[in-house]
């Protein structure tokens, strides 16, 4: 499945977010001339599912035709939204969205009206239907999940989309680190085991890395988290002007016109050999002499490698957390 990101423009600021310094460089929206252009390559290369997404693409003034277009040609649309948009929208959008996968943050992150529109608009794609998949990011200021687990149960959904808040290009979101990631996995297995209590399907969004965990947690989430695993690929984030990035996080490994590739598998083919020595570049000695290493696990978050510039292994990565 692929990314498209029709706007940058969002009606809330997460602080997680890692899309919303992109707003700088893509001011404008995708164009009715490139979108077409878009499913044109879309549909020729034979894809499966698209995503649109944002910022918020419910702001786009001309989703719901791009929706409708790329439904009609029997590819899957996946719409990623925050659930602030017009209730009305819900009505015409519902019968061409496969999947709508909601960002659902804590209460007190929202205004009152924000929070009863949020809560209309999903009584209203209940009413009508509509799968709906939530999601939630977990990062230093966003890692409860009560509330979650309240709207799973009062709205009967089955599915959460969960990952770690990732570094935007600047690092100015709020993000864990690869020195954080040990407690906060050990919070998301929490998550997840109150989730199968429930009969919610989980699937993590991208990788994590696996001394982060102790073996029994690490195959625990193998066993029942969909999409666990321990090395990323390329998520191919589309922008407004037709070029993509292997992901956001990452979105300077970047191809200039994604229509130009004849297909998706050879667009994901390009950004596997364009990422190849980034894969070795920030990694610890620890992670050069694991067994797990480029086969299992890839020594976490490419971005988070990057970002921290970790060439030499930290004091406290020393010892191997699997088997403690």
């Amino acid at each position: 499945m692929i990314n498209i990101f029709v706007t940058y423009r969002c009606n809330l600021a997460c602080s997680y977010c890692f899309a919303c310094e992109l707003q700088k460089e893509f001011r404008e929206d995708l164009s009715q001339e490139r979108f077409q252009r878009l499913l044109d390559w879309i549909t020729r290369a034979g894809m499966l599912a698209a995503a649109f997404i944002g910022g918020e693409p419910t702001l786009h003034p001309h989703l719901p035709d791009m929706v409708e277009q790329t439904a009609e040609t029997g590819v899957a649309v996946v719409l990623f939204t925050n659930g602030l948009f017009p209730t009305e929208l819900a009505h015409r959008l519902a019968p061409s969205v496969s999947n709508f996968v909601i960002n659902y943050n804590e209460p007190e992150t929202y205004t009152q009206g924000q929070w009863e529109l949020l809560h209309r608009n999903l009584d209203t794609l209940t009413e009508l239907g509509a799968r709906i998949t939530f999601s939630k990011n977990f990062s230093r200021a966003h890692s409860r999940y009560d509330y979650l687990l309240e709207a799973l149960e009062r709205y009967k959904i089955r599915s959460v989309r969960y990952d770690i808040s990732r570094p935007g290009a600047e690092g100015k979101n709020d993000h864990f680190t690869l020195s954080d990631t040990r407690e906060v996995m050990s919070r998301i297995v929490g998550f997840v085991k109150a989730c199968e209590r429930m009969g919610v399907g989980t699937g993590l969004d991208c990788s994590v890395r696996f001394c982060d965990m102790k073996d029994e947690d690490r195959l625990y989430l193998e066993r029942v988290s969909a999409k666990f695993t321990g090395v990323c690929h390329p998520s191919i984030d589309i922008h407004p002007d037709l070029s993509a990035s292997y992901c956001l996080p990452l979105n300077g490994i970047r191809v200039p016109d994604v229509t130009l590739f004849n297909d998706e598998a050879a667009l994901r083919w390009y950004f596997a050999q364009e990422v190849r020595p980034l894969r070795l570049e920030n990694v610890s000695a620890s992670c050069l002499d694991c067994k797990d290493f480029m086969r299992r696990c890839q020594g976490g978050c490419l971005a988070l490698q990057q970002a921290q510039g970790q060439t030499t292994p930290e004091p406290e990565r020393q010892k191997d957390f699997r088997n403690e």
